[in-house]
């Protein structure tokens, strides 16, 4: 298995060798860039389908509960549930077509959501943690300051 600094024959420049190095340059933050991106698209997806079956469960909870005020009580909380789950789900998924091409605002809506997912165990927590990490990069930011 090949280690860090092994050197390896390369036909890109006539057979010269070059540093196996997995986080020099930026095309080691360009994937972590696209991973980032299609996780929060597909994470958001997940949060937009929890976001109706809260919301539809809710009602129907609350419809079979029996009394005025437990109906009034759990269609406001699957309301305002679906609400906060659903904003930053639909926000992870615009934000993450964003990050695909590169947009600065994209990536300051990303770091927005994943401090707010980093609540959410396990999940939330792994994957908001990964995209902090990836985002607040300096690679990362050079690489935006390069796409304006």
């Amino acid at each position: 298995m090949a280690a860090y600094g092994d050197t390896f024959p390369s036909t890109l420049d006539g057979g010269s060798t070059q540093r196996l190095n997995h986080f020099a340059g930026n095309s080691g933050m360009r994937t972590h860039i696209k991973v980032v991106a299609i996780v929060n698209i597909l994470y958001g997806v997940l949060g937009l389908l929890a976001t109706v079956s809260m919301l539809v469960g809710g009602l129907f909870g609350g419809l079979f509960s029996g009394g005025l005020f437990s109906f009034l009580a759990i269609t406001v909380a699957s309301v305002v549930g679906s609400l906060i789950l659903g904003a930053l789900s639909l926000f992870g998924v615009i934000a993450g077509f964003g990050l695909l091409n590169h947009q600065q605002w994209a990536r300051w809506v990303i770091i927005a959501v994943s401090t707010m997912r980093l609540f959410t165990w396990p999940f939330g927590t792994l994957f908001g943690g990964y995209s902090l990490w990836v985002l607040l990069n300096d690679e990362t930011r050079r690489e935006f300051a390069a796409a304006l």
